[in-house]
């Protein structure tokens, strides 16, 4: 009978991360958030992702952080492509040196992308550290007909990845749920940690609304965040138009995104939306475009992952209408204002509601940020991560006696 592995190698901690880094999208603001929270509580923490101009996305880790070379091809938008499975061939060949030269104690693979590279070096301990379920995500980026193969292939990949994993943990409740009976493991959800800002001064109000264009008095609905199907965003128009025409309440949506817009501003002009538009950047961008707002709207199409737009808007005091995908599980049915069913009569329900009650609004403000306080701090975060790392280390089998890492 095999004996558990207790690897010889007691080097740092090494996340590993297939996708552009920096950028400002939320996969990758969680695993910074994550980083840094590890950094901060003590943990010698290191990251491995693609590269991307740093002039673009500045960015002054406390943590150390590899790349790979910088390409300008690589499309930032979320899903598969070919520069990316080039790029990941390249991550794979520089991951062997990289933790020949670093003699990782763990490998904690954020995604499929990632968990598949860590697959090739099964001498170590790997955390499969899951933000999706490919087989509700990956058919919605192609035509319907395909939808049916993607779904069984994300299926089977999550299956794979999850009995190859030393230990499994997950961004969400509900996607470790998922995971777990899919794999007919156990699937830690370890939640994502989150600073929380200085509350929103009044006068920041003013100022953002006069710098938007923005009506002082004017309802304004925040959405930030890419475009793409697994969203649901285009819900947010049928239901702001349903909203206007049933309580003749204009509400504003200010959208904030670094997606191809025009034909999402296109289908708002025809369904009489008004809107703002902003590209989605860095802190004070994010701060400003909270500011503005009277509250965030939270759609999501499929079951699974966590927007961490909603984690932001909670911890920056903006109450929020969410679907019930959004919720990803957590327990925040107090926190948030929650459409009833997923469907877009369930959704303008429940913009209506938050948009008609400013005492609500406060409300839900107050409990977001207690929510965020409690539940995705640093110390939270790592508890849960340290459990789940320990996992890894005592199930964590070596392949053969003649490992290359012992």
């Amino acid at each position: 009978m095999t004996e558990p592995a207790i690897p010889a190698a007691e080097g740092p901690e090494l996340h590993l991360a297939a996708l552009p880094f920096p950028t400002y999208q939320g996969t990758q603001a969680a695993v910074l958030g994550m980083l840094e929270a590890r950094t901060r509580q003590g943990h010698a923490a290191e990251l491995f992702t693609y590269g991307t101009r740093t002039r673009d996305y500045p960015l002054a880790p406390t943590f150390t952080l590899h790349r790979t070379p910088s390409w300008q091809a690589i499309s930032q938008r979320s899903g598969p492509s070919w520069p990316k499975v080039a790029l990941d061939v390249c991550m794979g060949v520089q991951l062997h040196a990289l933790v020949r030269r670093t003699r990782p104690r763990l490998l904690i693979a954020h995604h499929a992308e990632a968990m598949s590279l860590a697959c090739t070096l099964p001498e170590l301990p790997c955390v499969f550290f899951a933000h999706t379920d490919l087989s509700a995500e990956l058919p919605t980026y192609s035509l319907q007909r395909y939808s049916k193969p993607l779904e069984l292939a994300g299926r089977a990949l999550d299956r794979t990845l999850c009995r190859r994993a030393s230990a499994i943990a997950g961004i969400s409740p509900n996607l470790c749920e998922r995971l777990g009976a899919l794999s007919d493991r156990r699937a830690c959800y370890v939640p994502t940690p989150w600073p929380l800002p200085e509350p929103i001064r009044p006068a920041e109000r003013a100022e953002a609304r006069l710098a938007m264009g923005l009506a002082a008095d004017a309802l304004v609905a925040l959405y930030a965040g890419n475009l793409d199907a697994y969203q649901d965003a285009e819900r947010i128009l049928a239901a702001l138009r349903l909203v206007g025409i049933e309580s003749r309440r204009r509400i504003t949506l200010l959208l904030a995104t670094r997606s191809d817009s025009s034909n999402f501003l296109q289908h708002a002009i025809q369904l009489g939306v008004a809107f703002r538009t902003c590209q989605l950047g860095g802190e004070p961008i994010r701060r400003m475009l909270h500011a503005a707002a009277d509250f965030a709207i939270v759609p999501r199409g499929i079951p699974g992952g966590l927007p961490i737009k909603l984690l932001d808007a909670l911890a920056r005091g903006l109450p929020c209408a969410v679907m019930p995908h959004a919720t990803a599980g957590l327990s925040i049915t107090d926190a948030v204002l929650c459409a009833k069913a997923h469907t877009t009569a369930a959704l303008a329900a429940a913009i209506s509601t938050l948009a008609s009650q400013p005492g609500l609004r406060r409300e839900l403000a107050r409990r977001g940020r207690r929510y965020v306080a409690n539940e995705h701090n640093d110390e939270r975060f790592c508890q849960a991560l340290d459990e789940v790392a320990t996992e890894a280390r005592q199930l964590h089998v070596l392949p053969t006696a003649n490992a290359r890492f012992r």
